[in-house]
């Protein structure tokens, strides 16, 4: 009994790197994150371009949890074309801008049969390389699409992937600083409370922070973080892709304060 007090108890962390393959940058900052920092894991742009070197790159990282991140914004789609025309622009790629594909949506002209045959076709296509991947999230758009986390479940269903990020941030001051961001993240928030509602057994995924700081996650924000982790598992979302930021996630200060409230830094897979 004791035991399972304990296990109650602790904090569980896991730190993913969004993004792998959209640039060589990223690539490059989601490695060193890793291996110099505290970055546990990372999800693959499910449409990136050239999947066998992305394949290879991560090879030479091995202690790094890989997951699918789900996208129906610009690039070519993983699917046929011609299984997905209502996610399609004139050129024939997915839609460039969010707002585009919202709009869409608004006017029910996307085929949420559709949605499903892209999102399982990202999966299918990173699985098939041979990437063992532990979770799956939304992208852009996606993340505002209730139907998009519902088929996110049913594909990771189908593929027996057990992580799902739906996100829901708790919020803070600083929201009322920036509000456009903290009206983003609100309406985000939201979006993700009423999809987790609809989904089944997957739903309850770690505690989401992160998202609010987007491309300017400091040393003071993840210390400040850190701080309010309570019992349970919980995940920070970082983008490493320029200096200020893998100096924070390889900080002695960060590295000391997980120390002292004995935060156990894991992978997606170790949730489950």
């Amino acid at each position: 009994m004791l035991e399972n007090a304990v296990a109650i108890s602790s904090i569980r962390l896991v730190v993913n790197a969004d993004g792998f393959g959209q640039s060589e940058s990223r690539n490059r900052g989601v490695l060193a994150g890793h291996r110099q920092g505290i970055v546990t894991s990372t999800s693959v742009l499910g449409n990136a371009a050239n999947p066998e070197a992305i394949r290879d790159a991560l090879a030479a990282a091995p202690g790094l949890g890989v997951g699918v991140l789900l996208t129906l914004d610009g690039g070519a789609p993983v699917a046929r074309p011609a299984s997905v025309p209502t996610l399609l622009d004139a050129d024939g790629n997915l839609r460039a801008q969010r707002q585009e594909v919202l709009l869409e949506w608004a006017k029910n002209t996307i085929a949420p049969a559709h949605v499903e045959a892209e999102l399982d076709a990202q999966v299918a296509r990173l699985r098939d390389l041979g990437l063992v991947v532990d979770h799956l999230c939304l992208g852009g758009s996606a993340r505002f699409l209730p139907v998009a986390v519902q088929t996110m479940e049913s594909v990771a269903r189908r593929h027996g992937i057990a992580g799902l990020r739906t996100s829901v941030e708790r919020p803070t001051l600083a929201w009322a600083l920036d509000l456009r961001r903290g009206l983003a993240t609100a309406a985000l928030g939201a979006v993700a409370w009423y999809s987790r509602r609809q989904l089944g057994a997957r739903r309850h995924g770690p505690q989401s922070w992160g998202y609010f700081e987007r491309g300017r996650l400091d040393e003071v924000r993840i210390l400040e973080i850190i701080g309010r982790l309570g019992p349970g598992s919980h995940e920070i979302i970082c983008e490493p892709d320029d200096e200020p930021s893998l100096m924070a996630l390889a900080s002695t200060r960060v590295r000391d304060a997980l120390a002292r409230r004995s935060v156990e830094l894991c992978r997606w897979s170790d949730l489950f």
